[in-house]
């Protein structure tokens, strides 16, 4: 008995800690979403001209790579929890590397959709265990706050990218900047080999049989309240991809923009993105991550449709100008810092059991609404900042109303 006892000590004692490696190596991990989507944000104008493509189809580079992170976390859910977190994420790493490789020797919008499609698939892999981990380590307020330094973390690259990508494109061209994509991911590559632990505990693995999964998946889709955070963080997405989606046509052929400065504009709006996670940090301990979501809607709520009428009266008059849209644009974009760690924390904390399933199809409906979003936005671009503005406020409303109609008062 007292070797049993002994036994199961160590196996706790042996358990993996949230150190401040390793949260910045899932920080590292979690940056694959804005460094694939906005280092190369700037050339999309440059992109379509070099092969001879539509600003619609070179668009479709950015959603098919949404659709395929958002639908990939299917998998990469039900798998960690069968397999592990680490193996898992070491795969898609190689996968990612090798498909930037293939974007930067791409000779045909037609090839870039494609090799886009299988670079969001294998970088979604370590966003979503990356995350699993976190709920794997820390319990409701303090993953939301962990989840909250992460963002914060990772807001540097969105931050950075299209400045980064602007000054390669200017002095390299377009293909560097996926040149430079896959040496990141072989950097993420080795740091995860090298310092990722397993975090899964064995009582907690899933058989990866179809019956079961669509079990686990049913039963998530059954819980109010965790399909009313998911449907929060998801439309606060949905506005952001939005955005990523219109602004570089909108700002750099509309308004226009030199490329090199839309990196520092972006920059300058994620920079609130950042400082809102360092704030949700100290005060999701405090407060609670339920509480201070239930007033973070409302910022998306008051900021989205006000874009949405400015954008009709720009589109129609043409006497508002870009900068005004900003003060719209800064706080709805930032609001995510405040409703994403939190949405996320609280929605995973009721499965242990099954937390890469539920973190999978909180990442699905993410980023599947917002490829939708995102592609419609692409698709309705007429030389206005309307189709964008109008996707924004849209997603903005629909953000409240989930979190109000499906979220419980008390979380």
């Amino acid at each position: 008995m007292s070797t049993v006892i002994e036994s199961q000590a160590a196996g706790v004692a042996a358990r993996p800690k949230l150190t401040p490696l390793l949260v910045a190596v899932l920080a590292l991990l979690s940056a694959f979403t804005p460094l694939s989507i906005d280092m190369y944000l700037p050339a999309l104008p440059v992109i379509a001209i070099d092969l001879h493509s539509t600003t619609a189809d070179i668009q479709l580079t950015l959603s098919a790579f949404m659709l395929s992170f958002g639908l990939g976390q299917i998998f990469y859910g039900p798998a960690g929890d069968r397999f592990g977190r680490r193996r898992i994420i070491l795969g898609a790493l190689g996968i990612y590397v090798i498909a930037s490789l293939g974007c930067a020797v791409a000779a045909a919008a037609e090839q870039l959709i494609l090799l886009r499609l299988l670079q969001g698939l294998a970088a979604c892999g370590s966003v979503v265990l990356s995350r699993t981990m976190v709920r794997d380590l820390a319990e409701r307020d303090q993953a939301a706050r962990v989840m909250s330094l992460m963002l914060a973390c990772t807001s540097i690259a969105p931050m950075m990218a299209p400045l980064i990508g602007g000054q390669i494109l200017w002095f390299l061209g377009w293909h560097a900047i996926f040149l430079i994509l896959a040496g990141v991911g072989l950097f993420a590559w080795l740091t995860s080999f090298l310092y990722l632990p397993e975090t899964l505990r064995p009582e907690y693995r899933q058989p990866l049989v179809l019956s079961a999964i669509l079990k686990r998946f049913g039963e998530l889709f059954r819980h109010k309240a965790f399909m009313g955070y998911a449907f929060t963080s998801s439309f606060q997405f949905a506005a952001l991809l939005s955005f990523l989606s219109g602004s570089p046509f909108v700002f750099i052929e509309r308004y226009g923009v030199a490329p090199r400065l839309y990196g520092v504009i972006f920059g300058g709006i994620v920079l609130f993105m950042t400082v809102g996670s360092l704030v949700n940090a100290k005060l999701a301990p405090v407060f609670g991550a339920s509480k201070i979501l239930r007033y973070a809607v409302l910022i998306p709520a008051i900021t989205g449709p006000a874009a949405l009428v400015l954008g009709l009266i720009e589109a129609r008059y043409g006497t508002i100008g870009m900068w005004p849209f900003f003060f719209c644009f800064a706080p709805q974009i930032a609001a995510l810092s405040m409703i994403a760690p939190n949405a996320t924390a609280v929605a995973l904390q009721r499965y242990p059991h099954m937390a890469g399933t539920a973190s999978s199809l909180m990442g699905v409906m993410q980023f599947g609404l917002g490829a939708v979003f995102g592609a419609v936005v692409g698709q309705a671009l007429d030389g206005t900042i309307a189709p964008m503005t109008t996707a924004m406020g849209i997603a903005g409303l629909l953000c409240f109303v989930s979190n109000r109609l499906l979220v419980p008062r008390n979380g």
